[in-house]
C-alpha cells in the first residue's frame, strides 16, 4: 500500500481529500502547521498526524521520507509550495498540490531537472479550477475542431470560496487573471 502524506489535511480541500482517501482505502497521514487542528482532525478520523511548520525542513524530511506521495493543500501555494518541493526532492517523494496559481506552476517547471534527478514527479493543479476546465477545453476542442477561440468562466455552487482560495484571490487581486495570451 501506498503511503500519502495530505499536508493541509485540515483546511477545506485537506478534508475532502482525506475522506476520499479513506473512502478508498487509503489511511492517509495528515499534517500540516495548526497542530490543535490537526490533532482533532486525527482523532476524527483515526489517521497517523504530524505536525509541522514549513519553516522546519528537517521535520519536513522526516515525515516525508517514510511517504510515497505527498498532496500539498496548503496555500497559498506561492508561499509554501517551495519547502514541501525542496523536502520532497531530497526524500524522493512524489508531489501534488491543489493550486491554480499560475508562480507555482512556473516554479515547478524550472525544477524539472532536479525532480527527474531524484526520480519524482511534481504535479501542481491537481485541483478543481485546473483539471475540470482543462478536460472541458479538450473535449470542446474534440467537438468544434474549427474553433479559434475559447472561454470558459464557471460559478460556485453559493457556498463561498474556501479560507485558503480567499486568501490567494486576495494575494493575486492586482495580477488580473492569466489567458493564452499571456503564456
Amino acid at each position: 500500500m501506498e503511503r500519502v502524506v495530505i499536508y493541509g489535511a485540515y483546511g477545506y480541500t485537506g478534508r475532502l481529500i482525506t475522506e476520499e482517501a479513506q473512502d478508498k482505502g487509503v489511511d492517509p497521514v495528515i499534517s500540516g502547521r495548526d497542530e490543535q487542528r490537526l490533532s482533532q482532525m486525527a482523532e476524527e478520523f483515526n489517521v497517523e498526524a504530524h505536525p509541522c511548520e514549513l519553516d522546519n525542513p528537517d521535520k519536513l524530511d522526516s515525515i516525508l521520507t517514510e511517504a510515497d506521495v505527498v498532496i500539498h493543500c496548503a496555500g497559498p501555494f506561492v508561499y509554501t509550495a517551495q519547502p514541501v518541493v525542496e523536502s520532497c526532492i531530497r526524500t524522493q517523494t512524489h508531489y501534488l498540490d491543489i493550486t491554480g496559481e499560475f508562480q507555482v506552476f512556473e516554479k515547478l517547471a524550472s525544477w524539472h531537472q532536479y525532480a527527474e534527478e531524484a526520480g519524482i514527479m511534481l504535479l501542481p493543479g491537481a485541483g478543481f479550477d485546473v483539471v475540470p476546465t482543462d478536460c472541458l477545453a479538450a473535449y470542446l476542442r474534440q467537438q468544434m475542431p474549427e474553433a479559434s477561440f475559447l472561454e470558459l468562466a464557471f460559478a460556485g455552487l453559493g457556498g463561498g470560496f474556501s479560507r485558503g482560495t480567499a486568501k490567494t484571490a486576495v494575494e493575486n487581486i492586482d495580477k488580473g487573471g492569466l489567458s493564452a495570451g499571456s503564456l
